[in-house]
């Protein structure tokens, strides 16, 4: 998962808290945020906190199910619009004088009345997830979107599925997390080929790519709840959607349950322990929230009957890393040279120091 800095929305709102943002400042926001903004809490790691404990809260209108429904019914009393576009509404609980309330703003209007379905008493309920396309553009449907760097990121995804899995001709495969279905065109030949994803839009765009065919099914279904019965799949894939979910133990356990002795499941997931997060903390700077390291990744899988068969690192490359540090950086989203040494790091330095960590396990 990164930051996509060439979709408008998600710029401008990036744009806005980092000319704001002070050190002292607490930000909540959806996750790829960390990425861009230094400082930036996910939405999964709230507790019991209220907005007011934040000086700014970030709001995807299409993600309102991501977010605490008790955090989302407060939301109105303590804190204030102060930016709003197509995607987001930016909330601040102590706004600055120069920044006006916008809430009979048109962004922020169709906002308020779904905020105050969900309060309590009310009954409402959040609108079905959205998983937006940006986060994952390697999943998504044509050419990939955002810079030569995104698209090496995506090329590389596809080279370590081809070389961790090979061919997946007569096996039964669970993609989960499949966004629209570009995996199929990857796992050529399955005997049956499910692909499983909160986001009803993304599953859409998926059935529309592929049509009707025998063996072929997207269904809506939450990774950490598979309703598959127990040994019902040869192959499983996560491929970089790991980062979105709030239990990753809980869905490597389903993942592993509904696969049969022998059984593989391939994964990506951020790398918490990169080298370039390290270089931060030893700079005593913020580090985003969220990925795990490699002992963590492996204690997770073992503990859940996989034994890993082997790990990768994906991609190594600074301004991708560090929050605040990527506008530096643009002019080398396009340098082929700047993308192929990034692509070659992630090799060489391998998991415990790249961006994301591949890795290949198998049940029992």
């Amino acid at each position: 998962m990164s930051f996509p800095h060439d979709d408008r929305p998600w710029a401008e709102a990036a744009a806005f808290l980092r000319a704001r943002l002070r050190p002292a400042h607490r930000l909540v926001a959806p996750d790829p945020f960390r990425f861009a903004v230094p400082r930036t809490m996910r939405f999964a790691h709230l507790r019991a906190e209220r907005p007011r404990a934040f000086d700014w809260v970030v709001v995807h209108k299409g993600e309102l199910d991501r977010v605490p429904a008790a955090f989302l019914s407060a939301l109105p009393e303590d804190a204030v619009p102060v930016f709003g576009n197509e995607v987001f509404v930016i909330f601040a609980t102590s706004p600055p004088a120069d920044l006006p309330d916008l809430g009979e703003s048109d962004h922020v209007r169709a906002l308020r009345a779904t905020l105050a379905q969900l309060a309590p008493g009310r009954g409402g309920r959040a609108p079905a997830p959205v998983a937006p396309a940006v986060q994952r553009p390697w999943l998504g449907l044509g050419p990939a979107p955002g810079t030569a760097r995104e698209r090496a990121y995506r090329e590389e995804l596809d080279r370590l599925v081809a070389d961790h899995l090979g061919t997946a001709e007569g096996l039964s495969v669970l993609d989960i997390g499949c966004g629209a279905g570009r995996l199929v065109e990857l796992l050529t030949g399955a005997a049956r080929l499910v692909g499983v994803d909160v986001a009803e839009d993304a599953l859409a765009r998926a059935r529309a790519r592929h049509g009707a065919r025998p063996g072929l099914d997207f269904v809506r279904m939450d990774a950490a709840r598979l309703g598959f019965a127990e040994a019902s799949f040869d192959l499983a894939v996560m491929l970089d959607s790991a980062d979105a979910l709030a239990d990753l133990p809980a869905a490597l356990a389903e993942a592993a349950r509904v696969l049969a002795r022998g059984g593989r499941l391939m994964l990506t997931v951020a790398n918490k322990d990169s080298l370039p997060l390290r270089a931060l903390r030893r700079l005593g700077q913020p580090v985003p929230a969220g990925g795990v390291s490699v002992q963590e990744l492996t204690g997770m899988l073992r503990a859940v009957g996989l034994t890993p068969l082997r790990l990768d690192g994906v991609m190594l490359s600074f301004g991708w890393a560090m929050p605040g540090a990527s506008s530096a950086f643009a002019p080398l989203e396009e340098d082929p040279e700047f993308i192929e040494a990034a692509r070659a790091l992630g090799r060489r330095c391998g998991p415990d120091h790249a961006l994301a960590i591949a890795a290949l396990a198998r049940k029992g």
